[in-house]
């Protein structure tokens, strides 16, 4: 049954997003000045994950907004967000790189930890990551973000800390409550909170992730017997 309704809701939005294709298709040929139009067209071909159409259309824009730092710095914004959902980590750290727009740059420094976080660059994520953070330092996706890079690093005490930075300014969000939860254990804390709250707010995912919580476990346990050993 479950699988009939998630094929239904997939149906969906893909009419919904077909239908969002043409409507934009129509405004540009209206429109076609507005480079606005032509980001919001590709943003929603990457949705759909025809992600060589979207470039080539952010390409095409780039040309006809040549001059227009503004706009080139969008189109920028939007060429890298289509090669980092292609997994084009490299071509997407150049796109990235290239945006000027100082409200913009900060959205594209984080994407930039975040594209260092898939190439595993750490120390270059959490360079990023902070930058951002010293400009929005309640902003609870830049705090989640550290989090998992200071995870990844090993630094499960710092991590636990962004971690409740984060839901402290969103306590709706399943993914950082599981990852706290993650933290908890290492840290020989209570987890159970986190994992319950994780639960109710999105129960898909903690079912997809339940192979970090075993191996978690195992590394726990495994400090457990070698301190056993060591106290033999």
């Amino acid at each position: 049954m479950s699988e009939k309704h998630d094929d239904q809701t997939a149906n969906a939005a893909q009419a919904e997003a077909k239908q969002a294709v043409t409507r934009l298709v129509k405004q540009i040929d209206a429109n076609p000045n507005d480079f606005h139009l032509y980001y919001q067209l590709a943003t929603v071909l990457t949705e759909m994950q025809d992600y060589e159409q979207a470039e080539e259309l952010l390409m095409k824009a780039q040309g006809l907004f040549a001059k227009d730092e503004g706009a080139l710095s969008l189109l920028n914004y939007g060429l890298g967000n289509v090669y980092y959902q292609a997994a084009s980590y490299d071509k997407a750290v150049s796109a990235f790189s290239k945006v000027k727009d100082e409200k913009l740059r900060l959205e594209a420094y984080q994407m930039m930890a975040q594209t260092a976080m898939q190439q595993n660059q750490y120390q270059k994520a959490f360079a990023f990551a902070l930058t951002v953070h010293d400009a929005k330092p309640k902003d609870a996706s830049v705090n989640a973000l550290l989090g998992d890079i200071l995870m990844a690093m090993g630094n499960f005490n710092q991590a636990a800390d962004f971690y409740d930075q984060s839901l402290a300014a969103d306590d709706q969000n399943g993914h950082v409550y599981f990852s706290r939860g993650l933290t908890a254990m290492v840290l020989e804390q209570d987890a159970t909170p986190f994992m319950n709250a994780a639960k109710r707010l999105d129960p898909d995912f903690v079912k997809r992730s339940q192979q970090r919580v075993n191996d978690i476990a195992t590394v726990v346990n495994k400090r457990h017997q070698d301190g056993d050993q060591q106290a033999k």
